[in-house]
This record gives C-alpha cells, sequence and structure tokens, in this order.
C-alpha cells in the first residue's frame, strides 16, 4: 500500500500547477458483493482533475470548456485456486497492473470528448503481491501462494478517446431524470478495444455530471466533470449496460505465450448499478458491476461481479 500512496502524493505535488479543484479515490473488490476471490480481485483508482479553461486548446473545439486530469490505477488478477505454488495453466496468471493516465476534456453541459494518453507497467513492480498479502492478512484470509509465478515486468503504453452525449435532465414527477450514450476507443500495448455503452439515471436534483460505465475495468475519470458543490442532500440511481469489442489484452496474450490454455477474450458485456449520495463538496458513490466474457463465436466462457466504493470531493 506504500507505493500507492507514494504514487497519490506524487500526481498531487504533479497536478498542484493545474489548480485542481476535484478529487476522486475509489476501490472495487469482489468481497464486497461474493466470497469468490478470483481474477480481477481489486482496483484501486485516484482522479486529480484540473480547473476549467485550462491554457490546453484545440482551434476547432475553442467554443468548448476545457478540463486537465492525471489519474492513477492500480489492478490486481489472480487465478481462481491460490493454493498452488506452480502455474495453473488453465487459468488466468497471477498479475498486477499499475497505470499513470493524462487526460484533457473539451465538453459543455450535455456532451464531452476526453482525450488520453497512459504509461503502465505489468509485474512485480507493481507490487501488488505485497498489497494482497498484507490484505489477506489484516482480513484472516489465507495468503495466496502462487504469486512468485506472475508475469514479469513490462512497461505498457496507450491512447484513448472517450465521447459521451447525454439528455438534458427530465422532470418525472418529484424527481429528475437524464440518458446518456457513452463511445470509447482505446490503442495501446496493454489493452485495445470498443467500447458501446448506455446508462439510465434518476433522482432527485441531478447534477450536471455525467453517468456512464466507463471502463469495463477500471476508474470513470470523466465523472468528475461539471461536479458543483450541492446546497442540499441529493441523490441519484443509474442503470448502465455496455458492449466491447476487445483486439488485445495483454494479460491473456502474455499468458498464451507462456503456454497457458485460456481462450482469448474477443467480446465483453456487461451492466452497472450505481448508488450515488451528493452532500455540500462531497459524493458517494456505491455500486455493483457484472461482466461477461465471450469468444469470437458469442458464446459465453466466464463472468464476473464485483462492487466498488468511491468519494470525491471539491475544494
Amino acid at each position: 500500500m506504500k507505493l500507492v500512496l507514494y504514487i497519490c502524493i506524487f500526481i498531487s505535488i504533479l497536478t498542484s500547477s493545474l489548480n485542481a479543484t476535484t478529487q476522486s479515490f475509489s476501490v472495487d473488490n469482489d468481497a464486497f458483493i461474493s466470497s469468490n476471490d478470483s481474477h480481477y480481485t481489486n482496483g484501486i483508482f485516484y482522479t486529480f482533475m484540473g480547473d476549467l479553461n485550462s491554457s490546453i486548446d484545440f482551434e476547432f473545439m475553442n467554443d468548448l470548456q476545457t478540463n486537465s486530469a492525471i489519474s492513477f490505477t492500480h489492478l490486481i488478477f489472480t487465478p481462481e485456486d491460490k493454493n498452488v505454488t506452480t502455474p495453473i495453466l488453465d487459468d488466468l496468471p497471477y498479475s498486477g497492473y499499475m497505470e499513470l493516465n493524462f487526460l484533457l476534456y473539451k465538453y459543455t453541459k450535455n456532451y464531452f470528448h476526453e482525450f488520453g494518453i497512459n504509461l503502465g507497467m505489468v509485474g512485480p513492480v507493481t507490487k501488488a503481491k505485497e498489497i494482497q498479502s498484507n490484505f489477506h492478512t489484516f482480513t484472516n484470509n489465507a495468503e495466496p501462494k502462487g504469486w512468485d509465478t506472475q508475469l514479469k515486468n513490462k512497461i505498457t503504453a496507450g491512447l484513448s478517446y472517450n465521447f459521451a452525449k447525454k439528455t438534458d435532465k427530465r422532470e418525472l414527477k418529484s424527481l429528475e431524470y437524464d440518458w446518456t450514450n457513452n463511445f470509447r476507443l482505446n490503442v495501446g500495448t496493454f489493452y485495445s478495444g470498443v467500447l458501446l455503452s448506455s446508462t439510465f439515471r434518476f433522482g432527485n436534483n441531478l447534477l450536471d455530471t455525467f453517468a456512464t460505465t466507463g471502463n469495463f475495468i477500471g476508474g470513470n475519470e470523466s465523472a468528475l466533470l461539471n461536479f458543483k458543490k450541492s446546497k442540499t442532500f441529493n441523490w441519484s440511481i443509474s442503470f448502465g449496460i455496455f458492449a466491447n469489442r476487445v483486439f488485445n489484452y495483454y494479460l491473456i496474450d502474455e499468458a498464451l505465450k507462456q503456454g497457458h490454455t485460456l481462450p482469448k477474450i474477443d467480446y465483453i458485456s456487461g451492466e452497472q448499478v450505481s448508488y450515488d449520495i451528493f452532500y455540500k463538496n462531497f459524493q458517494y458513490t456505491f455500486k455493483i458491476k457484472s461482466i461477461y466474457l465471450r469468444n469470437n463465436k458469442f458464446l459465453s466462457r466466464a463472468s464476473k461481479q464485483w462492487g466498488g466504493v468511491s468519494i470525491t470531493w471539491q475544494y
């Protein structure tokens, strides 16, 4: 956990020149909703978003508002059986992944363009073994025994583009609702793919923030856009579905090179339910997310479900 703390401090120092006003911290874990601790088992996400109208601009978008952000991601993956000390060739290998994502936004109240550059690492340098072992010791669970077989250190890099458009808020008796559609493209050495999502949100006094499913796994930095302090207690519930075409996924591709018999992931679909509470300069979010992995014949190979909690604040 020290590594994660040091990186978050580094981001805070690095982004001090952005006059950042909005931050978020999120944790995913399958233990929140299930005792099946395997595959994608933990995620930590931290985002630092800059002030409006930064100095970076595009001539063809100069009439839009501008924001910049830096986010940090840390993910842990394990096989289902954690008592085996040798590689389990028919299951996902032990691996950790961490990433720094540099983001630029051009946006309005109803839509946004997100441009991203990410740099990451896979392997022991991520300290995933130590983080999970310490967490299992803290929770009185058995320590995973196969981390010595984890994927080796590898530098990754990628580009991303994300676009979302939502309707104006509409009234439904004493409540409000909106609907957001989202397109995301990633090209990189860790992951490349195309994602489409659609999210329906309702609640009281909805903020102008965007409700999307974000990545199939990962943080949702765009949720910080248009975040403003709320004078009263507000809440919202959102229901999202997504479909994802996968072109390359390093964890699977590298495992296959090392002799694993896993099927490649060609498609990922899923749904997400989120509950948000807004009060003053804070937002608390609770979510449940399910994904379904499919092969090129569109037959279901596996499914995974986890829960997440996050806090967003503005100062």
